[in-house]
């Protein structure tokens, strides 16, 4: 069903660190009030963050495949 190529891991690696980096950075301005945030507390929550999100990614990111596969008609995508 899912093929792990050092191309798939990398690309999950980007993936969860972009998206961790991002939603950690605007979640941490919001809880402080101010824009930008303290780097050090932003630095923390994305750690954390990216520590739950990268096995969430490598789960999710086989089965949503699937499911999109089974939706979509493009004969290409199988």
């Amino acid at each position: 069903m899912f093929r792990l190529t050092v191309a798939t891991v990398i690309s999950t690696l980007l993936l969860s660190t972009i998206m961790s980096a991002l939603v950690s950075f605007f979640i941490t301005s919001l809880n402080q009030g101010k824009f930008p945030p303290d780097i050090s507390s932003w630095v923390s929550a994305w750690m954390l963050a990216w520590a739950i999100s990268t096995p969430i990614v490598f789960l999710a990111a086989p089965i949503s495949k699937f499911i999109a596969n089974k939706l979509s008609d493009d004969p290409r995508d199988t």
